[in-house]
């Protein structure tokens, strides 16, 4: 499972904090919650090594860390920003930017 550091990344600079995003690693992520997980109910012993269970947080819950990060920061620097339109919770994600520049924060791509 991909660690949060893999899409989002935090730093101090003279600006003050800034929240790097991989959008595409964002939308792949929230692609990936939305998959179902593969059952094991078909797989016998004879089979070898069960299925890994891999639990995927929702995208949902990837939004609401996003959202708490952006608390947090003064500018947010959006890797490969075309992505966020084909995001699941695209509106979401578009209104917490919105909070987040009406605030007083930057965004930059």
């Amino acid at each position: 499972m991909l660690s949060r550091r893999d899409f989002l990344r935090m730093r101090r600079t003279e600006r003050g904090k800034v929240l790097e995003v991989s959008c595409h690693a964002l939308f792949m992520r929230c692609a990936d919650a939305g998959l179902e997980p593969s059952s094991t109910a078909e797989w016998e012993p004879w089979m070898g090594e069960p299925p890994a269970v891999v639990e995927r947080r929702s995208a949902a819950a990837l939004l609401d860390a996003l959202e708490h990060d952006l608390r947090d920061v003064s500018v947010l620097r959006l890797i490969a920003p075309e992505w966020l339109a084909n995001i699941e919770g695209a509106a979401r994600l578009q209104a917490a930017i919105d909070a987040f520049r009406a605030r007083g924060g930057v965004v930059e791509s």
